[in-house]
């Protein structure tokens, strides 16, 4: 189960559907398996199913989206699951005989029921759909409510967040869709999806402007859109890597990045190496550097060493993020030894390294509120 279908088990619980008349689903305890791969774990409920009749015991795991395709290999991973639950129990007759297994999503298609049924799995998904056959209890209802999916596509990482990077650096500029997709190199569908979650969560204003012909979207709140990136704990850096800088002077930080320039391998500087002097709030600061191309080639342009204490930390950015569309390349300030990160994103990484790093973040939001433009025309 993907992280996604972890935040989708959430929704489900927060917003029960309807159920047939006379069923009722009740959840009883969280079964947590760990797997190799982002996220670190899948999570399934056991729970009943409570009928005027009879009471069914059932361990429910959650996909959405769900295709006929995914509710045989669904179905091997519960009865999987579910006799390795019966074999942990020191007392076996605490646990029921069989848990039915119960799969939950967000809108089933007539196939996918059929699927369920064939495979001899119950079904529930948000729109009212129900499927369960045990013993001489048949129940199978076509959910006809609108879903309640909500956007899935993420806001602080991957290629949404080159979305909001590109608002963040821009905050009273009015975009399309299909603007901000070319800018982020995204498809006007990931875009839209985007939009329609910032939109949902408040940060951003949709429609059109007032006395304007031009429809499109602004950011309405940019100091909670930053802040929220901020805690929502989500590094750029997939890897960040602790060397002993002997000098780290303006004059050896331009010497080191006109180096790799030189060489072809692009750098931008971040942590104490991206602020300018007025801006230093804390002492103490590590310096720092996103580097996208050799790491020996790095050592040797600043002269680091591979030892304690550390005082520049060598970044590589997700995949997404290693770009100047609406990456860590997006935008950068000028410096006078080279090209440093936004400041949304300085403030990210700072937020991210520890030590006195979130009291310079807290530094650096304040000064972006107070340089956002005024404007008394409605939004």
């Amino acid at each position: 189960m993907k992280r996604e279908n972890s935040n989708f088990r959430e929704e489900f619980w927060k917003n029960p559907p309807p159920l047939p008349r006379g069923v009722e689903l009740v959840r009883q305890e969280a079964v947590v398996v760990p797997r190799v791969g982002p996220g670190g774990e899948s999570i399934y409920d056991l729970a009943e199913i409570r009928l005027p009749e009879a009471r069914v015991p059932v361990l429910m795991g959650y996909r959405a989206p769900l295709f006929p395709v995914d509710v045989l290999n669904q179905r091997k991973k519960l009865h999987v699951l579910s006799d390795h639950l019966r074999q942990r129990d020191s007392n076996a007759r605490s646990l029921p005989s069989f848990r039915m297994p119960m799969l939950v999503t967000d809108s089933a298609s007539s196939n996918v029921i059929e699927a369920c049924e064939r495979e001899e799995l119950a079904l529930v998904d948000q729109r009212g759909t129900f499927f369960l056959r045990t013993g001489s209890t048949f129940i199978r209802v076509q959910g006809r409510e609108p879903t309640k999916r909500s956007p899935r596509e993420p806001l602080f990482h991957g290629k949404g967040c080159r979305i909001v990077r590109v608002l963040l650096q821009s905050p009273a500029k009015r975009w399309t869709i299909l603007a901000l997709a070319q800018m982020t190199q995204t498809s006007y569908a990931y875009a839209h999806g985007v939009i329609k979650r910032l939109v949902v969560e408040g940060y951003v204003h949709g429609g059109y402007a007032q006395g304007s012909r031009s429809a499109g979207f602004h950011l309405r709140e940019p100091v909670p859109l930053l802040n929220a990136w901020l805690e929502s704990g989500r590094p750029t850096a997939v890897s960040r890597e602790g060397f002993n800088a002997p000098s780290t002077t303006p004059e050896q930080l331009h010497r080191g990045h006109s180096l790799l320039a030189s060489q072809g391998i692009r750098s931008i500087f971040t942590l104490a190496s991206a602020l300018l002097p007025d801006e230093r709030f804390v002492s103490g600061l590590p310096h720092g550097l996103y580097l996208s191309g050799s790491l020996e080639a790095g050592i040797s342009a600043f002269g680091l060493r591979r030892m304690t204490p550390h005082n520049f930390w060598v970044l590589r950015a997700e995949a997404a993020a290693e770009t100047e569309v609406g990456g860590v390349y997006h935008a950068p300030r000028s410096l006078p030894h080279g090209p440093g990160v936004a400041l949304p994103q300085l403030a990210v990484d700072f937020q991210r390294s520890g030590g006195r790093g979130p009291e310079q973040a807290e530094e650096l939001v304040r000064r972006f509120a107070q340089a956002l433009p005024l404007s008394d025309e409605p939004s």
